[in-house]
């Protein structure tokens, strides 16, 4: 019965979720809200399920991977610390109160070390997302300013100039390609 009443819980707390997020006021705090419940619903399922040996654990893998990109790096190796000491937590509970197997500590902690792991690997590439969107900027700001250069130095030419596409479109001419030719205008083709 705790397991079903914990993932109804969790059933209405995710479409809680979806609605606040089409809101995206203070982003990073209901991100970590929503980490923080997914960690304590799926160790609380993953109790009702049976401890570590049910495979539950496994589902925050992909949590922290999916948190730690979205964040761009923020706080994900404080998800992997929360998840980790949740799941050794629940295992220390069921050692001490329902008789369970301490060997399934080497489960909790290797676990653990895999949550750990994905959140160092999320973390890294969220810093080269970063550093890629970085250099695109720079990139875009770099080509405007070729081609305001490029705008430039064609308008001023003596000779007359026309830039025409693969298709026959004209994308750029100079006052004398229009002198020369007559009235030009952009988007026009040529045959």
């Amino acid at each position: 019965t705790l397991f079903v009443y914990v993932s109804a819980g969790y059933v209405v707390f995710s479409v809680v979720c979806i609605t606040l997020i089409a809101s995206r006021r203070r982003f990073h705090l209901q991100l970590s809200l929503q980490v923080c419940a997914d960690i304590v619903f799926i160790v609380v399922l993953m109790f009702a399920s049976g401890g570590i040996s049910s495979g539950l654990g496994l589902l925050l893998l992909s949590g922290l991977a999916a948190a730690g990109l979205i964040s761009r790096g923020r706080l994900t190796l404080f998800y992997a610390a929360l998840a980790s000491i949740a799941i050794l937590f629940e295992q220390t509970v069921r050692v001490l109160y329902y008789f369970g197997d301490t060997a399934q500590y080497v489960q909790a902690g290797l676990l653990s070390i895999g949550y750990f792991t994905t959140a160092w690997v999320a973390h890294t590439l969220a810093k080269y997302l970063v550093a890629t969107e970085q250099l695109a900027a720079q990139r875009e700001i770099d080509l405007a300013n070729m081609a305001e250069v490029s705008e430039l130095v064609i308008q001023d030419m003596q000779d007359g100039v026309l830039v025409v596409d693969e298709n026959g479109v004209i994308r750029q001419y100079n006052m004398r390609a229009e002198q020369l030719l007559g009235p030009l205008h952009k988007q026009r083709r040529v045959h």
